[in-house]
């Protein structure tokens, strides 16, 4: 199974600023070593606005195509739920590895712990159902 990581918006503006990356579309390059990538719309939800968390969301990554099969509306940062609303934060999945690269993180090989530690103010890996 691929290791999936989210990305929010700000860090691949902040990559693109500094001249690794450049994002088309759902196309994310890697200037450096010339290979793209497919991204997908994701958000995570980051706290509770209204209501309880009763399919337990909170910390979670869900896909745009998700949000839709579960009937929540979405928008910008918010997120609707039945009787629940959540602030959300937009951006995007990928392959870690990809990504990893394009953060100048490096990853001891054959260390699958690495594969989940990632410093603060990166993309984190999260459950992306």
């Amino acid at each position: 199974m691929a290791d999936y990581l989210f990305v929010p918006q700000n860090v691949l503006d902040k990559w693109s600023d500094k001249g690794r990356v450049e994002l088309k579309g759902h196309v994310l390059t890697l200037l450096r070593e010339k290979k793209s990538f497919q991204l997908t719309s994701a958000v995570r939800f980051v706290k509770m606005e209204a209501g309880e968390d009763v399919k337990g969301l909170l910390q979670k990554v869900k896909t745009l195509d998700a949000l839709k099969q579960m009937g929540a509306e979405h928008y910008r940062e918010s997120v609707i739920l039945g009787e629940s609303a959540y602030q959300v934060q937009q951006g995007f999945l990928a392959d870690a590895n990809a990504l990893r690269r394009a953060a100048g993180v490096s990853q001891p090989a054959g260390d699958k712990k690495a594969a989940r530690a990632v410093p603060l103010g990166q993309p984190s890996i999260a459950d992306a159902r």
